[in-house]
Formats: structure tokens, C-alpha cells, sequence
């Protein structure tokens, strides 16, 4: 593909995804790739901006809403109003006004450093901004094996964009008490998939109560800690947890069933 000066001064664009040539190491034909992006975003709250996360630039609107819900900046998405999304040169700026009660829980979550695609911690400000018990109890999930692995089974028709993008997305799903997927998004970083699902349902005015998070990536502290926040019992991810994660599901009550390295799932709390 060829750019014009101008554009190669740019690292970020409005494009969704750039076509590239894979060729691969065994043989000389060559294999259109659908490259996926990961670019900056930055939230602006109240005027006054907050973080920069690197994202994937698909529901946007979700993942604002449900950053702000898993952070505990926000109690519910009546308290928050997005303004603007628009695409830059440099990447994406999301605009949204909270409500004033909502100001002292957005400084004690300041962040002076952007958020990388891989981890959900990065930049606050201090070790104290760090929840390091359960934040709230929730009920847990009843969760039978055959529930579960129906969920797992049906992911993959929900996961359009990584199939046709090497496999690089991470997907968060939330499934009712049936197992049935009821919404699912993807993301370059699995904590901004989850923010997704967590907005999604919220602006969709879905009760998460007796469903479960579905997710692709291992269970790490801040994944726990999101769908605690967000008052879901119930999680269940492709890969195995941390300690850490473990320690906290089973302070807040919820129900943790993880794949671990032997392939088998194993419910953890």
C-alpha cells in the first residue's frame, strides 16, 4: 500500500484497519492480512482530561462508560453524559461531562501515565489508589459445567473481527444464567474489552445479576476487580488466574472458573 508524504508523518488515522501482505516463512505466496489497529484514546472528563488508553477503535462509547463503572468513578451510567468522539491525527478524544458527586472518585483515580493496551493499572498515581481488598460483595454465580461450556462454544461467532485479523483481539462476553451470550466486544487489551461489556449492558439497561463475564485472556488482579465493581458474580476465562485474582474473587463472594494449563476448567472460588 502506498501513503504519501503527509501521511507517513502520522502514526494514527481514521481507518479502521490497514490491508497488509503476510508471507509466511514456509512457503513464497503471499496471504492478505487484516492488520488491526491500537491507538490512543484519550478521556476527557469535566473539561479536564483524565488518561490516555491504547485501544481498539470500535465502541468507543461502551468502553468510556464502562472504564468509568469499573473504576468506581461512576455509581451508574445516569451520571455521565459523553459530549463528543472524535478521530485526530494522534488518535481518538472521548469528551463526557459527570455529575459533580462523581468528581472526588474520578481524583483519587487520576492517572499521570497512559494506559497500555496490556495492563488495566497503569498510571495512578499512587499504590494507595489501588484497591487491595474486594470493593464489594456480590452474589454468586450458579454456574453448572454445562452452562459454561455452552457460553464457550458460542464465543467464537461473536469474535467477527479476530477472525479476520490474525487472532490478535482479546473478546469479553456477558452471558445469561442459560449460558446464552448476550453481547460480546473485542479489544487489543482484554481490560478494555471487559470495559466494553460492562458499558454495554449498562447503556443497554441489561441486569447482570445471575449471568456471567465471559473472557479470552487470563484472569488477571484488575479483571476480578472490574466485574466485581460492576456487580457481576459470575467470571470465567480461557486462561488461568493469578493469585492475587484468586484472593480477591473469593473475598467478594464471586464465582471464578478458569482453564487451566492442563486444559481442564477448574472453579478457583
Amino acid at each position: 500500500m502506498t501513503h504519501d508524504a503527509a501521511d507517513e508523518n502520522h502514526m494514527f488515522d481514521d481507518r479502521s484497519q490497514d490491508r497488509a501482505l503476510a508471507i509466511t516463512r514456509d512457503n513464497d505466496n503471499e496471504d492478505a492480512l487484516l492488520l488491526q489497529p491500537e491507538v490512543p484514546a484519550a478521556l476527557v472528563f469535566n473539561g479536564k482530561s483524565h488518561t490516555v488508553m491504547m485501544t481498539s477503535p470500535y465502541d468507543l462509547e461502551d468502553f468510556v462508560i464502562g472504564f468509568c463503572l469499573s473504576e468506581g468513578i461512576i455509581e451508574n451510567s445516569r451520571q455521565i453524559v459523553i459530549t463528543d468522539v472524535r478521530s485526530t491525527l494522534r488518535g481518538y478524544v472521548i469528551e463526557a461531562d459527570l455529575d459533580e458527586d462523581c468528581i472526588d472518585a474520578l481524583t483519587s483515580r487520576q492517572r499521570t501515565l497512559e494506559g497500555r493496551s496490556g495492563c488495566g493499572l497503569c498510571g495512578v498515581q499512587s499504590l494507595e489508589a489501588i484497591p487491595t481488598e474486594a470493593t464489594r460483595q456480590v452474589i454468586p454465580g450458579n454456574m453448572p459445567q454445562n452452562i459454561v461450556l455452552a457460553a464457550i462454544d458460542a464465543l467464537p461467532e461473536f469474535q467477527s473481527r479476530n477472525k479476520t485479523g490474525g487472532g490478535l483481539l482479546h473478546a469479553s462476553a456477558f452471558a445469561d444464567a442459560n449460558g446464552t451470550i448476550l453481547l460480546a466486544r473485542e479489544d487489543i487489551g482484554r481490560h478494555n474489552a471487559l470495559d466494553k461489556v460492562l458499558g454495554a449492558l449498562a447503556r443497554q439497561n441489561i441486569d447482570p445479576v445471575g449471568g456471567f463475564i465471559l473472557m479470552t485472556s487470563r484472569c488477571s488482579y484488575e479483571i476480578v476487580a472490574k466485574t466485581v465493581q460492576c456487580g457481576i458474580g459470575g467470571l470465567v476465562t480461557l486462561s488461568g488466574p493469578t493469585l492475587t485474582a484468586v484472593n480477591l474473587a473469593r473475598q467478594a463472594g464471586l464465582t471464578l472458573i478458569c482453564r487451566e494449563r492442563r486444559g481442564l476448567f477448574r472453579r478457583f472460588a
